[in-house]
């Protein structure tokens, strides 16, 4: 499994995220273009994407008034899996603290990391191999369960138009990657309303839409 944090998950749902950083601080350019890009070569693949309840958390947030319908992308797609913060996932933050927190730091120093923590922690328990995150604290974290992150930066940049045209076609079971609120919804991008809909008109067998 791999897993999406809230800094990918504004960049495809927030009509105007905020610029992406590379490790140097400095902007990325195309972010918006990049991820799009990496949503579309997902389409082919048979990973589910697990959100953290904490990085839904933080996505809710940013929403405004159109919470109503980011939860409903995010719930009601098959190809998205909540994640919740269970008691595995509490054993997995209880050993990456007693790793990381020295001695001399008190607890309530502690707040400010609990959602960075709690991802990393569910994404361990879940056996995930990657996280996609433009967070430093995540990523830092993460390499202490040895798993891979992925930064914006790192993802490569969409082709020209020039070149030959990805494969977005489903695989298997598997339909156009959710990726955005549905209709009607005039502040959504129109990369992420194209695939929301193509994933209404295949629902998987043995779930039903709220």
């Amino acid at each position: 499994m791999i897993i999406f944090d809230s800094s990918y998950l504004v960049v495809l749902l927030h009509p105007n995220p905020a610029p992406a950083k590379d490790r140097e601080d400095k902007p990325v350019a195309q972010f918006k273009e990049r991820v799009e890009y990496l949503t579309r070569v997902m389409d082919t693949k048979n990973d589910a994407i697990g959100v953290p309840t904490p990085a839904m958390a933080e996505v809710l947030v940013r929403s405004g008034a159109n919470r109503a319908q980011y939860v409903s992308v995010l719930s009601d797609t098959w190809k998205f899996q909540i994640l919740p913060f269970d008691s595995r996932a509490a054993i997995e933050a209880a050993d990456l603290v007693a790793a990381t927190k020295s001695r001399k730091e008190k607890w309530d120093t502690w707040a400010k990391v609990k959602f960075d923590i709690q991802i990393v922690s569910i994404a361990k328990a879940e056996a995930a191999t990657l996280i996609y995150s433009d967070d430093r604290d995540i990523e830092n974290f993460a390499k202490r369960f040895n798993i891979r992150v992925m930064r914006i930066c790192d993802l490569p940049l969409p082709p020209t138009e020039e070149a030959p045209p990805i494969e977005t076609g489903p695989v298997g079971s598997q339909a156009a990657l959710p990726l955005s609120v549905p209709e009607p919804m005039p502040q959504a991008s129109t990369t992420a309303e194209a695939v929301v809909t193509d994933a209404e008109t295949k629902p998987i067998p043995g779930t039903s839409k709220a």
